[in-house]
């Protein structure tokens, strides 16, 4: 297995490619240090790592969304092109068609005054120049896509008149309405009923693979890693312990960390693989 500087060198990635990835605070203290990732398209990538490891930085630096006070310095670059240091009005044509991300918490990141069929539609106008009268038609049909109930209702709706499973569905129809090159999925699932999570997790594998993108998964749980993704990527203390194609590394890990992280998913009856802890939380879908 490689070390991880050369992940990706064995391969052609041409999607994603990133090197030297260092965030840092305004005091200059790193919190991710010299991460090295490649992507090519149609592969599945899973980031996993505790909280605090640094994985959703990494996400949000390669989305450009990093919060104020926070910088990135290395290289980021999506099919060539290099994003870091774009000015935001640059960055902003390259999210929806280049790269787009789905939120951990989908009503924080969702528009609570608009109906949900009018967000989707805003990218749709903005990015691929449809009218309004299409955009909205092409949002109907993208909340049927997502698995909406009733999509011309879903549509109507406001955020706050849908379950959580269902808002999770509208951040993934914004994220796919522009055929991103590239999806990033930053804990999709936690806050969800372990049924809605495993049908949303089907939903994103099935939506990158239609539409040949390269993904790029976040997650604290090893096994929701091992559902999605088939290379993986362990972080730790804001840089990548090990990685390697999935099930390699599942089946003989090296880092310390990485067999821990595999010990108590198996401790907890959960083998890699499986999504669905014991939880009866009875989320709506």
């Amino acid at each position: 297995m490689s070390g991880p500087t050369e992940l990706g060198k064995e391969r052609d990635m041409g999607l994603l490619r990133v090197r030297g990835l260092t965030v840092r605070r305004r005091d200059g203290h790193p919190l991710v240090e010299d991460i090295d990732l490649d992507l090519a398209a149609g592969d599945r990538l899973g980031l996993v790592g505790e909280s605090g490891s640094g994985k959703s930085l990494t996400a949000l630096a390669v989305a450009g969304l990093l919060p104020e006070g926070m910088t990135a310095t290395g290289s980021v670059q999506l099919d060539g092109v290099e994003l870091l240091g774009l000015a935001e009005a640059e960055l902003a044509k390259v999210r929806g068609s280049g790269v787009a991300m789905v939120f951990q918490e989908p009503l924080t990141a969702l528009d609570p005054l608009m109906r949900v069929g009018r967000q989707i539609a805003s990218g749709l106008r903005r990015h691929r120049g449809l009218t309004g009268r299409q955009a909205e038609a092409e949002a109907v049909e993208l909340c049927r896509r997502v698995r909406l109930p009733d999509p011309e209702e879903s549509a109507r709706a406001y955020p706050h008149q849908l379950s959580g499973g269902q808002r999770q569905r509208v951040g993934l129809a914004i994220a796919l309405a522009c055929g991103p090159r590239l999806l990033i999925a930053d804990e999709p699932t936690t806050a969800l009923d372990v049924t809605v999570q495993a049908e949303i997790l089907d939903l994103i594998t099935e939506s990158v693979a239609a539409e040949g993108a390269g993904l790029l998964f976040i997650s604290h749980d090893l096994p929701v890693i091992a559902t999605v993704a088939d290379r993986i990527a362990v972080m730790r203390d804001g840089g990548i312990v090990e990685h390697g194609d999935l099930h390699p590394v599942l089946a003989d890990p090296e880092h310390p960390y990485t067999r821990e992280l595999l010990t108590a998913a198996l401790a907890a009856g959960r083998l890699p693989g499986d999504p669905v802890p014991d939880d009866s939380s009875g989320e709506a879908r």
